[in-house]
């Protein structure tokens, strides 16, 4: 009896468990039957294909059994294919008998079937929507341009494409969804082929033709291509390219206004201006009547500090501070100090209503002895809730320093928490809906997980935000970031081609907003990575200067200068980085700041105590886990280093000594301690 065979019924990848992909490939490749179902179903047999069977059941059936990872009752198929059929089961019985001359053979039997249950035994049969499933996830990761053009050449079309089965609504349901399942595949496959290739390459520019025609309303897909067009200086294509965008747009009942102002700022910022002055029309230069869609920002009202009649002065002093200081991080809008001391004494939800405000900010200064205390509210104006209330408190005997410092630690405590605000509020929202101030939200997101896919995800919804909004600094400045993460921890490899992007992007926020400090920021990181080292700090100097309170620029100087600086000036600077942002999720990286500078100062003890907090706090990032470990080496705390030495072999087991010392700018003296502590660990040159 059938039912009493031991069979193998499960696809390729589930029979093959515990193989790798790479084995799991070569075997597949030797396989003499192939059943193709990206595109007009196929089934080929010794190198040619035989002929489908007339009936577009069948031919359902084929994909939907190819596909089912277990076997399938009768009873489920017959409510699927045959919900009206006087008799389903006899239906069904002669679509198998049409099957089994395409996949059985003389001495292998595929279609199985008992009285209960019906399956494929597709253990010695190359499904390609199959493959694509399992190469799909490190496929993405390794970035490998030929591995990435391997899957996509499974792709001939759509998952069975041209079938259909009118009336059958629960086949047509399943088709939709594989559709729509393998459609977004082959994006993502898409996406990454077009990052990973050189800006400027032809490969690329089809790579992104072929992008659009599968999601043909991906703005940000339409404005890249167009850019990589103008990176070549072909502007006469370009502006072809950008005249089918926005008519295809148009044609679908989709407004292109965002994407055309996209357009406009690319060839501003990429075209010659010599030329750009010969494509350009006069409808995409026009002042628009309205502002973007997608440049909407959240506005915060500050309402003055309440405080005793004696201390009123200076609680208005760090009111002035906290708006000037806000408006200086350019984040977000801030109602300005005439109009904002003028609703003093109205209510919250009232003050914000007359200006539009999305948030009020109000808080009452006390002196406490020899210090001052505030009491800091964010207040939703809608409904009067509380986001968030906090205390801040100095020293007071230099009482005219002590104002501007609590104005800046409320600052920096308001930014990060109305940035968090904003990103549980994108997150609700669905993707394709998101505005640019969202989009960018979602992208910060992403990027903070330190991963691969988190920092694809986060070029992604970069992308969207600059396509709906070209005129905000912050959504470049984030991808430069995103290239930063791939040449300095992700994909080092691409380190050749990823630091040229973090520079271009970077340059590009600085042309969207001279005035922004996170595009100066995203200068002098990118000038670290080209080893341009003055030019890196000269960066992040006009950041701070832009910026005081800006926490990340004062973090970043600080990681420039303790490898290639003065150690001194890097403590420095990253003290100030905690003292401003206390709980910044980056704060291992504050931590491996003082690890650098100490150690190069010689207090090894010291740097070990801060290398273990770097390791206690670095999650996947395998170079601070590595900067842990020797720190600790070098100490003389060896259990506790090769604890890290086991974690850096989890995340990365060919982590060897180069691959730190390529990342990182250090001086001879840190390369030196760190080569001799790596001996120790047994981490290879």
């Amino acid at each position: 009896m059938l039912g009493s065979q031991k069979i193998s019924y499960s696809p390729l990848y589930a029979v093959l468990v515990g193989a790798s992909v790479g084995v799991i490939m070569e075997m597949a490749s030797q396989l003499t039957d192939r059943v193709l179902l990206l595109g007009p179903l196929q089934v080929i047999h010794n190198g040619a294909p035989l002929s489908q069977p007339p009936s577009r059941k069948v031919r359902a059936l084929l994909g939907y059994l190819a596909m089912s990872p277990r076997p399938v009752t009768r009873e489920k198929l017959c409510e699927l294919f045959w919900d009206v059929a006087d008799d389903p089961r006899s239906e069904l019985r002669w679509c198998l008998s049409k099957l089994r001359p395409l996949l059985d053979r003389p001495t292998k039997k595929r279609i199985i079937a008992d009285r209960k249950q019906v399956w494929i035994d597709a253990g010695s049969l190359d499904v390609d929507a199959q493959s694509v499933t399992l190469r799909m996830r490190k496929t993405l990761a390794d970035a490998s341009p030929g591995e990435l053009r391997s899957v996509l050449a499974l792709f001939r079309g759509d998952f069975l494409e041209g079938l259909s089965l009118v009336g059958a609504p629960p086949i047509e349901n399943w088709l939709a969804g594989q559709r729509h399942r393998f459609g977004q595949m082959r994006q993502q496959l898409l996406e990454r082929l077009s990052s990973v290739l050189p800006p400027e390459s032809d490969d690329r520019i089809e790579f992104l033709r072929e992008c659009i025609e599968v999601a043909p309303f991906d703005e940000a897909a339409h404005l890249e291509l167009v850019r990589a067009l103008l990176r070549r200086g072909l502007y006469a294509e370009a502006q072809r390219q950008i005249n089918l965008s926005v008519t295809s747009l148009r044609t679908e009942g989709i407004d292109p206004e965002t994407l055309e102002a996209a357009f406009a700022a690319a060839r501003r910022l990429t075209s010659k201006p010599d030329v750009v002055s010969l494509i350009v029309t006069a409808h995409f230069d026009a002042p628009s009547s309205s502002s973007p869609a997608g440049s909407r920002r959240s506005t915060v009202l500050l309402l003055p500090f309440t405080a005793a009649p004696e201390s009123v002065a200076d609680a208005d002093s760090i009111s002035s501070d906290i708006i000037f200081g806000f408006a200086k991080l350019r984040s977000f809008s801030v109602i300005a100090r005439g109009t904002a001391f003028s609703l003093r004494t109205l209510h919250p939800g009232a003050a914000a209503a007359l200006v539009n405000a999305d948030y009020v900010v109000s808080g009452h200064l006390r002196r406490e002895g020899k210090g001052y205390v505030v009491l800091v509210e964010l207040i939703d104006p809608k409904s009067d809730r509380l986001f968030w209330v906090d205390e801040f408190k100095c020293n007071a005997d230099e009482s005219f320093a002590a104002p501007p410092l609590l104005a800046a630690r409320i600052i920096t405590g308001l930014d990060a928490e109305i940035h968090v605000i904003e990103r549980n509020r994108a997150l609700l929202i669905p993707p394709a809906s998101l505005d640019a101030w969202q989009a960018y939200h979602r992208g910060l997101t992403s990027m903070s997980r330190f991963t691969s896919d988190g920092n694809r995800e986060a070029q992604h919804f970069f992308n969207r935000a600059v396509a709906r909004d070209p005129t905000f600094s912050r959504s470049y400045a984030g991808l430069s970031f995103t290239h930063f993460h791939n040449a300095f921890h992700l994909n080092v490899r691409e380190s050749k081609r990823e630091i040229p992007l973090a520079l271009e992007t970077a340059e590009q926020a600085l042309l969207a907003d001279p005035s922004d400090p996170a595009a100066h920021c995203a200068i002098g990181r990118a000038k670290w990575l080209a080893y341009s080292h003055e030019g890196a700090v000269d960066g992040l100097n006009r950041s701070i200067d832009l910026s005081p309170n800006y926490a990340f620029a004062h973090y970043s100087l600080a990681f420039v200068q303790c490898q290639t600086g003065a150690p001194e000036s890097a403590i420095a600077a990253a003290d100030t980085a905690a003292r401003l942002s206390p709980l910044d999720p980056m704060m291992f990286g504050t931590h491996r700041v003082r690890t650098f500078a100490l150690l190069r100062l010689g207090k090894v003890q010291e740097a070990a105590q801060c290398a273990k907090l770097v390791g206690l706090n670095a999650g996947d990032h395998v170079h601070a886990h590595a900067v842990s470990a020797l720190t600790l080496a070098a100490a003389g705390r060896l259990d506790e280093a090769r604890a890290e030495r086991r974690r850096i072999s989890d995340l990365r087991p060919d982590y060897n000594f180069r691959q730190f010392k390529e990342v990182l700018h250090m001086l001879d003296d840190l390369t030196d301690i760190y080569r001799s502590a790596a001996k120790l660990l047994e981490i290879p040159e």
